[in-house]
């Protein structure tokens, strides 16, 4: 590929090249305000005045936009429609400019790659790459061009590309710290920390800053990039999540691997301050606080069966076993098999269908089995994603009964919408859900409806750490009267759940995690002496080795 070099003959050779070379990206701001695009530095407009002439002949009668550049169109019309397209883009409206600009003559360079920028700003990167490919080895090609092939190869997931045209403008301009970054961030996609972490501290990060951006190099909410990572690749620790994620994070955040399987073993120490909801029914007029202590170990698994761009196929498999100091009677083993697919429908549109079955045993005895069948749309978004998905949830309980009415079997139907988006420049992400349940139970006590509002904001922290909130308020409103109630009432659940966390990545694979869990349940159920024995607090305090392989 032909090296662009810098000199004052080319620029004015261009037409409008004083306004473009400063206009060019108009007034967007940085990283975090469109995740689609990186603008960079010396390409602002805060600073510089609309020319008169835009103003006075943005209304004024004229040709068709659409009629085009090229052609036999007059000079001055050409070079009028060039302007008015710039004062479009610096209104902050690039589709606009690019219908004022029409179609550009083919030996137009200026007004070529102005339309090129404005397509990659209004998220078009493929088409306005293929622009700037065509007139980057022209005379009078801007020596930005590659710069800016740097970062669309990037956006488009091809990191090999990316580091290519960076190395082509970092030649003859070493000092471009923004060129440094984009390439250092080409080298992470490429699996290979090392080489990047030397581009990164060219580009003026420290050691911190440098651990931060590797750690969450992989979750830039580039759109193209996540919907390769939900279709085309393995997604570490995202298929192995329970429907108490709510979807929030059924496709994003996960690191692509060049490997069919991702495999995650947990073990983790736990104090419990309430363990006989973890679950058994304790018996009548019980209600008793019992804290324990706990060991837990867990695994997931994530096996890709088949692979393309457009489709994937894999199994999912999860353990999960408790060991209690002293209440032992409340050891939980929980094993689920499962499978999924994904399927690109559109270009925004994700359809999803998972399977999972679950065999729950109490102390060695069986408690549950459970299935569960979930469907999903997911809109893929320039700064976040959406889902919409419904599930069909079965339970056969064995748990304890006095009476047939106490029977918790049920069939659950719960439908739901999540909404995640991308924030702090692209490096932490907030969620929002709610969820709307009908359970039919056997007995007549669990026959309800469940509304639940849920949102949860992550945000890495200096030095590798990363910190997440998660809330959520939960109404339960129970059909019949509950057998327990002195007064025959139905019951009437509302229910806090907050849950905080810390965690740090250390080298491959290994990882600290720190929660906190606070569970807080208000029940109006009550017998003759106002023991209430649906209401309770839990503080659950947790620290937790992960190994993902």
């Amino acid at each position: 590929m032909k090296r662009c070099t810098s000199t004052h003959s080319k620029f004015r050779s261009w037409r409008g090249s004083v306004a473009l070379a400063t206009l060019l990206l108009g007034s967007s701001g940085g990283f975090a305000e469109d995740p689609r695009w990186i603008p960079t530095d010396e390409l602002q407009a805060s600073q510089v005045s609309l020319p008169s002439l835009i103003d006075e002949t943005a209304g004024s009668e004229s040709a068709d936009p659409s009629s085009g550049l090229a052609g036999d169109v007059d000079p001055v019309e050409r070079e009028l429609r060039l302007q008015r397209a710039i004062a479009d883009s610096l209104h902050g409206d690039n589709q606009k400019a690019i219908d004022s600009l029409g179609d550009p003559a083919s030996n137009d360079t200026a007004a070529l790659y102005a339309s090129a920028m404005w397509m990659m700003q209004n998220g078009n990167v493929a088409e306005g790459m293929q622009t700037l490919r065509s007139i980057a080895d022209r005379d009078n090609a801007p020596p930005e061009i590659h710069k800016f092939l740097a970062v669309g190869h990037l956006h488009l997931d091809q990191p090999q590309a990316a580091e290519a045209a960076a190395d082509i403008y970092l030649d003859t301009n070493q000092n471009d710290a923004y060129t440094h970054y984009v390439r250092g961030l080409a080298i992470l996609r490429q699996d290979d920390p090392v080489r990047a972490h030397d581009s990164l501290r060219q580009a003026g990060y420290d050691e911190d800053d440098v651990a931060q951006i590797q750690t969450v190099a992989m979750q830039v909410p580039v759109d193209v990039m996540q919907r390769r990572l939900t279709i085309g690749e393995p997604i570490t620790g995202i298929q192995n999540r329970s429907r108490y994620d709510d979807g929030c994070d059924s496709l994003g955040g996960g690191q692509a691997q060049n490997k069919p399987y991702n495999v995650t073993i947990l073990f983790a120490g736990e104090y419990d301050s309430n363990v006989p909801l973890q679950p058994r029914f304790s018996g009548l007029g019980s209600n008793i606080d019992h804290d324990d202590y706990r060991f837990l170990m867990a695994s997931f698994l994530d096996l890709q069966l088949m692979t393309t761009e457009q489709f994937n196929l894999g199994l999912v498999g999860s353990t999960y076993n408790t060991f209690q100091v002293d209440a032992n009677e409340f050891n939980i083993q929980d094993y689920m098999g499962g499978a999924y697919t994904n399927a690109l429908l559109t270009e925004d549109l994700v359809g999803s269908l998972r399977y999972e079955y679950h065999h729950t045993l109490v102390d060695s005895d069986r408690f549950a089995d459970e299935h569960r069948l979930t469907p999903s749309l997911t809109w893929l978004g320039s700064r976040g994603h959406t889902t919409l998905f419904y599930e069909f949830n079965p339970i056969n309980s064995r748990a304890p009964m006095l009476i047939p009415a106490q029977n918790q079997s049920t069939d659950i139907h719960r439908t739901g919408i999540t909404q995640a988006l991308y924030t702090f420049g692209g490096e932490g992400r907030v969620y929002g859900g709610y969820q709307y349940a009908e359970g039919h139970a056997v007995g007549a006590d669990f026959d309800r409806t469940t509304h639940m509002v849920t949102g949860r904001i992550e945000r890495p922290l200096p030095r590798g750490w990363i910190a997440d909130l998660d809330v959520r308020y939960v109404w339960d409103d129970y059909a019949n009267p509950n057998s327990l109630d002195f007064y025959d009432r139905a019951r009437d659940d509302e229910r806090v759940e907050v849950r905080s966390g810390l965690q740090k990545n250390f080298a491959a694979p290994v990882s600290l995690r720190f929660d906190y869990t606070y569970i807080n349940n208000d029940s109006n159920t009550a017998n003759l002496f106002g023991v209430r024995f649906y209401d309770y607090d839990r503080h659950i305090v947790s620290t937790q080795l992960i190994f993902s392989l």
